[in-house]
C-alpha cells in the first residue's frame, strides 16, 4: 500500500513538472520566434457588460505581430494563443488610464478593430510603443505629438 502511494505520488509529481516545463518552453518559443514580442494586458471594451468600468483580463500576456495579425499568448501553466486579425486601429496610441497595472510607469494603449467587427484594447509598457503599433506604425508616431526643443 505504501509503495503504491509512493509510486503514484512520484508519477503525479513527474507529470506536473513535465507540464510546467512544457509550458515554460512554449512561452519562451513564443517570445523569441518571428520577431520581438512584448508584455501586454487586454480587454474588450465594447462587450455587453453592466459594469461602468471594463476590467482588464487577469494576468499579463505576451503579444507579437505577424503582418496584420496580433498573436496574444496568455496563461502560465497552460499557455493559449489568441489570434486577432486586425482590420485597423481605432485611434492613435494613448496613455493608459490608472486601471492598468503591472506594465510599469505610464503604460500606453491602442484600440484595434478586428476583422469580425469587435473592438479590443491592448495595453503595453511605454517603451514598447513601436512594438504595440506593429504594422500600424503611424498610430505610434501620431501619439508622440510635437517635438520639444
Amino acid at each position: 500500500m505504501t509503495m503504491t502511494l509512493l509510486v503514484f505520488g512520484a508519477a503525479l509529481f513527474g507529470l506536473v513538472v513535465g507540464i510546467a516545463l512544457t509550458a515554460r518552453t512554449q512561452r519562451r518559443r513564443f517570445a523569441r520566434y518571428h520577431g520581438e514580442s512584448f508584455p501586454c494586458r487586454m480587454r474588450w471594451p465594447n462587450r455587453g457588460t453592466r459594469r461602468k468600468r471594463q476590467l482588464w483580463l487577469p494576468g499579463r500576456a505576451r503579444a507579437r505581430w505577424i503582418h496584420s495579425v496580433l498573436l496574444v499568448q496568455r496563461g502560465r501553466l497552460v499557455p493559449t494563443t489568441l489570434t486577432l486579425p486586425v482590420r485597423l486601429p481605432e485611434d492613435a496610441i494613448r496613455e493608459a488610464s490608472l486601471d492598468v497595472r503591472r506594465l510599469g510607469q505610464r503604460p500606453v494603449t491602442i484600440r484595434l478593430w478586428l476583422d469580425d467587427g469587435s473592438l479590443v484594447e491592448i495595453a503595453a509598457r511605454n517603451r514598447d510603443r513601436t512594438l504595440l503599433a506593429g504594422p500600424f506604425l503611424a498610430a505610434a508616431v501620431v501619439s508622440l505629438g510635437p517635438r520639444r526643443e
